[in-house]
């Protein structure tokens, strides 16, 4: 095994600055760091809610209904959650700038959420240990660093950026897995992995070096033997961490791999609202959608991650703020953290539980949920949707084509390359009556209809369309459709939850 040794006078000026920043450690526990009282309960909404919109008043811990995930044999199995908030515009999503503190919230010990580091800094993707004893995160431009879950013990792990934690259970060390060499792209890219040793960073090996990874979507699996990579955005693919190779699975953002022993993968799509499960082993694949419990209004979510344990999945939302085109990068007061309990079969998420509540933008988080002896999921034996190679909602599998007459509901300046990148490729989503069935059965008055308006980061030609223009269209649904996965898709809409439907003839547009 190769080892690294840091140099002392680099480990002395970059953690001396930091080491004054534990004095900023947990503030009273009766505001945030934004000066907003902050709220002790956790939100816990299930399948109940369905019907409910907006947001509900936060459930304390102690009076959560017997059915949540948590709740085994009576005991509440302990959440942490660890997420970056930003003080500036509200917009620092991915952590570029300098105005963010490092957050925790813990269900047992009655602080709330609390700042863990409060001198602003450009903290990224904090990452909790498989022990949840410690948390491990990035200062852009300095290096990784870790401290422990109460605020003390700072120190430096390694230069470059975090990419995951991972233990070994064959001993039970903690390994951070660290990308390097980063080039300035949009995401940004590292050629290099290197694993360091926790307890002894100076314990280093190269784990991977044959394609580029992007930052925000590596996650080893259990037995450490594969990785869920983006290699790099916006190609999804599993690592094999042993032979150096690696597969393209499908395009999209924000890849994770289960911490169960089943080998699932998923990749997130480019509307930000579903995501492609994968079974690695047999490569049958199914949608979940993430964005459809009340609270989010059908708007984007983002930061998904795949926790600890296997039902569990946090992420942030909902983002109804910024450019039509990527409410992403509007960010906004009114992101919160979110974590979500997969059903039995992983085709849904059966139950959400809201972490923060207050005014202020909260991103990329991670949690750790206290290991318990509850039910495993079952995807192999328990019955799931068709995927998107086969449509991602029930019967799009079988679906033909069908051709409408509709007419526009209202005219709509399609976006600009710009306004999507990095994405190259972007659809638009509108409202349409319809007016007349052609061929085939829809039985639907109004419709979402997605038609292409850039190709290779240029707008294509005939992309408008007008405010009560009549148009023949023959449409599939378009989760039917494996092509326009990891394309952007901006909805223009004022209804989120209309069926979506694909324009085949758009496909023919060209810039």
């Amino acid at each position: 095994m190769a080892t690294v040794r840091e140099g002392f006078r680099a480990l002395l000026a970059t953690c001396l600055p930091l080491a004054l920043l534990c004095g900023c450690v947990g503030p009273g526990a009766g505001a945030d760091s934004a000066g907003t009282p902050a709220r002790h309960g956790v939100e816990d909404r299930g399948a109940e809610a369905s019907a409910a919109s907006g947001r509900a008043a936060p459930q304390a811990l102690a009076v959560e209904p017997a059915s949540a995930t948590t709740r085994q044999g009576g005991h509440e199995r302990r959440m942490r959650v660890t997420w970056t908030r930003d003080l500036g515009d509200g917009t620092d999503f991915i952590s570029l700038g300098d105005q963010l503190v490092l957050m925790a919230y813990d269900s047992r010990d009655g602080r709330g959420e609390r700042v863990v580091l409060g001198e602003p800094a450009s903290y990224a993707k904090p990452l909790i240990t498989p022990d949840g004893e410690s948390i491990v995160f990035t200062i852009r431009r300095r290096g990784v660093y870790a401290i422990d879950w109460d605020g003390k013990g700072l120190r430096r792990v390694a230069d470059g950026f975090a990419l995951d934690v991972w233990a070994d259970p064959a001993d039970g060390a903690t390994w951070v897995y660290v990308g390097g060499d980063e080039r300035p792209t949009d995401p940004p890219q590292y050629p290099l992995v290197r694993r360091h040793r926790l307890d002894d960073p100076t314990v280093a090996e190269v784990v991977w070096d044959a394609q580029p990874v992007s930052g925000d979507s590596f996650q080893v699996s259990a037995d450490g033997r594969t990785a869920a990579a983006l290699l790099p955005w916006p190609t999804a693919g599993v690592i094999d961490l042993e032979s150096g190779t690696w597969r393209k699975l499908g395009e999209g953002c924000w890849t994770a791999f289960s911490p169960g022993a089943d080998p699932l993968f998923w990749y997130f799509d480019g509307a930000h609202r579903n995501l492609t499960m994968v079974d690695v082993d047999t490569d049958e694949r199914w949608g979940v959608p993430i964005n459809d419990d009340p609270i989010f209004g059908g708007y984007e979510v983002y930061h998904p991650r795949w926790t600890n344990d296997q039902r569990a999945i946090v992420l942030t939302g909902p983002y109804t703020v910024g450019s039509r085109a990527n409410k992403i990068r509007g960010g906004g007061r009114q992101v919160e953290i979110h974590v979500g309990f997969f059903d039995e079969a992983v085709t849904s998420v059966a139950r959400w539980r809201q972490v923060t509540h207050n005014d202020a933008p909260d991103f990329y988080p991670d949690a750790w949920i206290e290991p318990g002896t509850g039910p495993a999921p079952h995807p192999r034996s328990a019955p799931r949707p068709a995927g998107p190679e086969a449509g991602a909602v029930a019967g799009a599998a079988d679906a033909s084509p069908v051709v409408v007459e509709v007419r526009v509901r209202q005219e709509v300046a399609p976006p600009t390359p710009e306004s999507i990148a990095p994405y190259r490729e972007g659809l638009l989503a509108l409202e349409y009556d319809v007016v007349q069935e052609v061929e085939g059965e829809l039985d639907l008055p109004v419709i979402a209809v997605a038609h292409w308006v850039i190709r290779d980061a240029r707008p294509v030609t005939g992309a408008v369309r007008r405010a009560g223009e009549r148009l023949r269209l023959t449409l599939h649904p378009y989760d039917a459709r494996p092509e326009l996965e990891g394309k952007r898709l901006v909805f223009e809409t004022a209804d989120l939850t209309l069926p979506l439907f694909y324009d085949i003839a758009s496909a023919d547009l060209a810039p």
